[in-house]
């Protein structure tokens, strides 16, 4: 079973590999390093006015360090077959389970070593400890992390939902108090307390795993609600072949989409507008960004980091709309429409321009409430309208273009 986890996990891995070459595109990381950039700026500016006299700030770290402990699933790779052709195998399966366990610690172990890397400033200033203490919390951090995904593993398993249920809430309180005494008491402590809490779930799983039988219908459930999730992200970026998302009816938006006349020429105008209020993939993307951005803009008080957020999350929007052009490709009869690809186009831009527009003056209307310079307000709203005029004349036209010339060859 070792070896079948490996074969499968290269392919995996090739997989995850192609659509990667996607993301980390030019345009994305030149974003991400202007962002980053503005960031650290701005951070280490209010690293240098902090004082231990600021109370709250350990408690808000510790509820992002305890946030931090969700991030990353149980990774099994089990496909649908596996059902019919892998229950010979199904003592041997505890195996192959385990060494996707391994497997699934890489990403928390990253994403909790910069969480903390980053946070762990504040701690030190407002409690003046030591930055070796770093070392302390992400080992309690991931300690924790590897027994969540144990209890996670658990759960896969028949008659095993009381188990699971109280697994979790020991975790949690546990999680809490080892935060807690990280924070309020010692490092030292706090460690100590992650660990035994941490080695009692692993080892109570590994009993559930012994006595119980695997539940095959919820694990390739589980695996393959997490590739969705994977895969919705990669989609982002560029097309990913047969992935479906979910479509709400959303009669409160009726009345706009009915405003749509329906004529030959606004064929695909009328199917785009549909897409993107309906469909949860767009929907919920924009809704996201939107109330991402608002928070982001009315909590900083800089102008330029204002300007650099508010500039960025109106580009990521537009880009991460591009996809929608290919949206009806797989429906054949919109090869057959006797309509020209330039109302296409220009469907696609009307669309794609209407939503950022909305973030636009959202967006405009909270840097304005958000500083008590007025002056200042509009300015930046003048910012973030330039920014759209120029990404929606200039930049998606000819990104629309590539598209056109790529799929014509």
């Amino acid at each position: 079973m070792l070896d079948f986890y490996k074969l499968r996990l290269a392919k995996h891995q090739k997989r995850m590999f192609k659509y990667l070459k996607y993301v980390m595109n030019d345009h994305f990381i030149l974003i991400c390093m202007v962002g980053l950039g503005g960031f650290g700026y701005y951070y280490s500016e209010y690293l240098k006015n902090l004082t231990p006299a600021v109370s709250w700030v350990p408690i808000v770290v510790g509820l992002v360090w305890f946030i931090s402990l969700f991030v990353g699933r149980l990774s099994t790779l089990m496909q649908e077959a596996d059902a019919v052709f892998l229950i010979p195998k199904e003592r041997a399966m505890t195996t192959y389970l385990k060494r996707g366990l391994n497997y699934s610690t890489i990403f928390p172990t990253i994403a909790i070593s910069l969480i903390v890397g980053v946070t762990f400033p504040l701690v030190a200033i407002t409690k003046s400890v030591d930055f070796s203490m770093t070392l302390f919390i992400i080992a309690s951090l991931l300690a924790l992390k590897y027994a969540d995904l144990w209890i996670q593993l658990e759960s896969l398993y028949l008659d095993s939902g009381q188990n699971v249920t109280t697994h979790r809430i020991i975790w949690t309180l546990g999680a809490i108090g080892s935060l807690f005494c990280s924070l309020y008491v010692s490092f030292y402590v706090g460690v100590a307390v992650a660990f035994v809490i941490s080695i009692a779930l692993v080892m109570l799983s590994k009993k559930t795993l012994e006595s119980s039988q695997l539940n095959w219908e919820k694990s390739i459930q589980v695996e393959r609600k997490r590739m969705k999730r994977l895969y919705s992200f990669f989609n982002l970026f560029t097309d990913v072949p047969g992935l479906s998302s979910d479509v709400h009816r959303r009669k409160y938006l009726d009345g706009l989409l009915n405003r749509i006349k329906k004529t030959s020429e606004n064929t695909y105008l009328y199917l785009y507008a549909r897409v993107v209020a309906r469909g949860s993939e767009y929907s919920s993307l924009t809704i996201r960004l939107i109330l991402v951005g608002m928070v982001l803009l009315f909590f900083t008080k800089s102008f330029w980091l204002m300007a650099i957020l508010g500039s960025l999350f109106i580009y990521l929007l537009g880009f991460q709309l591009i996809p929608i052009y290919h949206a009806f490709d797989y429906m054949l009869m919109t090869q057959l429409y006797p309509i020209s690809y330039k109302l296409k186009h220009n469907s696609v831009l009307f669309i794609i321009r209407s939503v950022i527009g909305i973030m636009t003056l959202i967006f405009s209307l909270v840097v304005v409430v958000a500083l008590p310079n007025k002056l200042d307000g509009i300015k930046l709203a003048l910012v973030f309208v330039m920014v759209f005029v120029l990404l929606s004349w200039s930049y998606l036209p000819m990104k629309l273009k590539k598209m056109e010339k790529m799929e014509n060859r």
